[in-house]
């Protein structure tokens, strides 16, 4: 090889040389660029920084370093609301029907009364029946089951002329057993919680075989108890249970007949002494008459501090 060759050779390599060079000078500036640009477009403080961080908390982190920074406490969060407390559980009065055992109804009950807060306050198995489509029947049912009482349904029953009727809803002497049943379909749809029924008056209605038993028939068909109220010298409420294989359960003592204090003492402590001798005993008073609450809830206090209990009609019989 000649001299001249050697030398344009050499002259070659060393070109090539210098251009590997500045190509790998600029691949590394290009890169150092690229890597600095990316990182400040979405790193930490980017604009594109959503794409690879959790915006709130990083918005949070600065907004913490920020009030750092400048010395002031974040606001404590605001604390949740207290739940609402749940209603209180409904507590049954307790029915004791161990003898002697006396049972109180309760009739009437549907209008508004100033005599409420006296009933409430007694504190024994006692069951109050309500008459339906009055101003306050489906509110009292509430009320008196919310305390622990007994729901029944009151009746209204045909009375002998010239006052025949004695409320909306009333059975009729002449009705069908389809008609009975609609009728007492539609009183029982205002009163909630009922349990048993009774008559509201009723000197024709109840004195009618056939109509007590489509009453007693309907009772039965829905597990409802029947109390006879004794409202007609010739009822024929117990029978027609009784021929229905339903317990006997028949007023025996009008307690407030009389509105007087102690006539009505007198009625609680015979309803006592029909208990002692038979077991069981049961009687009627009505809610608005102006003694008969206090009274009676005296009385409940005398009688059980003698031994006497008290039960929902729904446990006893006669």
């Amino acid at each position: 090889m000649s001299p001249e060759e050697r030398r344009y050779r050499r002259a070659a390599r060393l070109e090539r040389a210098r251009r590997r060079r500045r190509r790998n000078i600029t691949l590394f500036v290009g890169g150092t660029v690229l890597v600095i640009a990316v990182l400040m477009l979405a790193g930490p403080w980017g604009p594109l920084r959503g794409v690879f961080y959790d915006r709130g908390k990083g918005e949070t982190e600065a907004g913490a370093a920020k009030s750092g920074e400048s010395g002031e406490k974040p606001e404590p969060a605001e604390p949740d609301p207290p739940a609402e407390p749940a209603p209180p559980a409904r507590v049954e009065k307790k029915s004791t029907p161990k003898a002697p055992a006396v049972a109180i109804v309760v009739d009437d009950v549907g209008n508004p009364s100033d005599n409420l807060a006296a009933w409430l306050g007694i504190d024994a198995a006692i069951s109050f029946a309500v008459m339906p489509y009055c101003a306050d029947s489906g509110s009292l049912a509430e009320e008196f089951h919310k305390a622990g009482y007994e729901v029944m349904m009151h009746i209204p029953s045909q009375n002998e002329q010239p006052n025949s009727f004695s409320g909306k809803g009333q059975l009729e002497v002449g009705m069908t057993r389809d008609t009975v049943f609609a009728t007492l379909d539609a009183d029982l749809a205002t009163i909630p919680h009922v349990t048993g029924i009774n008559n509201h008056q009723g000197g024709a209605a109840c004195d009618s075989l056939e109509l007590m038993t489509h009453m007693c028939e309907w009772a039965g068909r829905r597990g409802f108890y029947v109390v006879d109220s004794n409202s007609s010298r010739n009822s024929q409420v117990s029978p027609a249970a009784v021929s229905l294989g339903m317990k006997k359960r028949k007023n025996q003592v009008f307690i407030d007949h009389q509105n007087d204090p102690d006539y009505i003492r007198g009625a609680m402590r015979e309803l006592a002494d029909i208990a002692r001798r038979d077991g069981a005993a049961i009687g009627i008073c009505h809610y608005h008459r102006p003694y008969t609450a206090a009274v009676v809830g005296e009385m409940v206090k005398v009688l059980k501090a003698e031994g006497v209990n008290f039960a929902f009609a729904r446990d006893v019989s006669n």
